[in-house]
């Protein structure tokens, strides 16, 4: 147990203080808390440094229903565009990048240009912003424990 004296020298208070603050910051830290301060509260809040993954069980159905929508239609799209370039590889085609299919010839650009046209109409008949969709995608791909729910979803769905 540590307990302080009032008539401790002013370089031993300064000294406990800073043995506490330290302790306090590496408790915080290895716990996952992280302080930050913010412009709309007045003082220090403290704020779990994982994001949590706020997907709930009819946003996981959904997405897992816009999955088994889209993934024919990427088949058929990863296919059609390999047919074009014969030998050579498919690059990844990110949507949100058309630099990624930029270099495409003119009609498997094409291809890839309707497929992420068509892609973004089934997450959004499915309730999802384009932004949204991805950050989930994003969460399903860095979370084991997300990307078994969305699998078990999927799974459910084909029964």
């Amino acid at each position: 147990m540590l307990t302080l004296k009032y008539s401790v020298p002013v370089w031993d208070k300064i000294l406990v203080r800073c043995l506490m603050i330290g302790t306090l910051a590496t408790t915080s830290v290895l716990s996952g808390v992280v302080p930050t301060i913010s412009s709309q509260s007045p003082g220090l809040t403290f704020q779990n440094a994982a994001h949590a993954v706020d997907v709930n069980p009819q946003e996981l159905l959904n997405y897992a229903k816009a999955l088994l929508a889209i993934e024919p239609l990427r088949q058929s799209t990863y296919n059609d565009i390999k047919r074009i370039l014969g030998s050579r590889p498919v690059p990844n085609i990110v949507c949100d990048e058309p630099s990624s299919f930029a270099n495409l010839p003119g009609n498997a650009r094409q291809i890839a240009i309707n497929y992420c046209h068509r892609s973004r109409e089934i997450s959004r008949r499915h309730g999802f912003s384009t932004d949204r969709f991805n950050r989930i995608t994003g969460w399903v791909q860095s979370n084991p424990a997300l990307k078994q729910r969305v699998q078990d979803a999927m799974l459910q769905l084909q029964r």
